[in-house]
């Protein structure tokens, strides 16, 4: 009788511990956590005043693929912290292909500048246009620094066309007093925007001399 007794209270504390596990199942199990991760893009600043009318017809470039020093090729953000040491903020990361959006700015700037009447990428050109210059750009830096200092640096070379292609202009740009809000990422890929803009800019007058 006993032996029965001591059976059914075990039966009926297991029972219980069971309703206990059960109920507070939901507190047990992982919550879904919501993903950090933002993306971000380069954008078109305002562009400065079209270049005035000369009565020349705009030439039309062939933007190459733009190339960038392998470590920018992260999908990443990236904060310098010296000279050997970067971050890259990983839940912080481009929505294209970075040397894309590069060349998406350059392309717009250079048109609404009105130093080009076309910019065609690899690839993409069109059976009558007859390009008057190839356009080279390789980035060397693209980050910001963790101070607050943007740093972005692209060396460019303007080929003309033709059977003996010779250097029409060439440039080594570094982006000056361009700051970011070391808070937000948002901020760096503005103020990046703003670099790949002024880049366009010293291409233009590289353009205009050329002429």
């Amino acid at each position: 009788m006993k032996m029965k007794i001591r059976m059914r209270l075990s039966l009926g504390l297991s029972t219980a511990v069971l309703g206990l596990m059960l109920t507070a199942g939901c507190s047990i199990l992982p919550q879904a956590q919501t993903d950090p991760t933002r993306y971000y893009v380069l954008s078109t600043p305002p562009a400065a005043a079209a270049v005035a009318a000369s009565g020349l017809k705009a030439p039309a470039i062939h933007l190459r693929a733009v190339e960038l020093a392998s470590y920018i090729k992260s999908k990443p953000l990236i904060v310098r912290r010296g000279d050997n040491e970067i971050e890259f903020r990983e839940y912080a990361r481009w929505g294209e292909p970075l040397e894309r959006g590069i060349g998406r700015v350059l392309r717009a700037e250079l048109l609404a500048r009105g130093a080009a009447g076309a910019v065609l990428a690899t690839g993409v050109r069109a059976y009558y246009v007859d390009y008057d210059y190839e356009l080279t750009i390789r980035v060397l830096t693209c980050e910001g620094a963790a101070a607050g200092e943007v740093q972005f640096r692209a060396v460019w070379e303007l080929m003309t066309t033709g059977a003996k292609p010779t250097v029409a202009a060439h440039g080594d740009f570094s982006a000056e007093g361009l700051k970011w809000d070391i808070k937000s990422e948002a901020s760096l890929a503005s103020q990046l925007s703003v670099a790949v803009a002024g880049l366009a800019a010293e291409i233009a007058g590289g353009l205009a001399k050329a002429k």
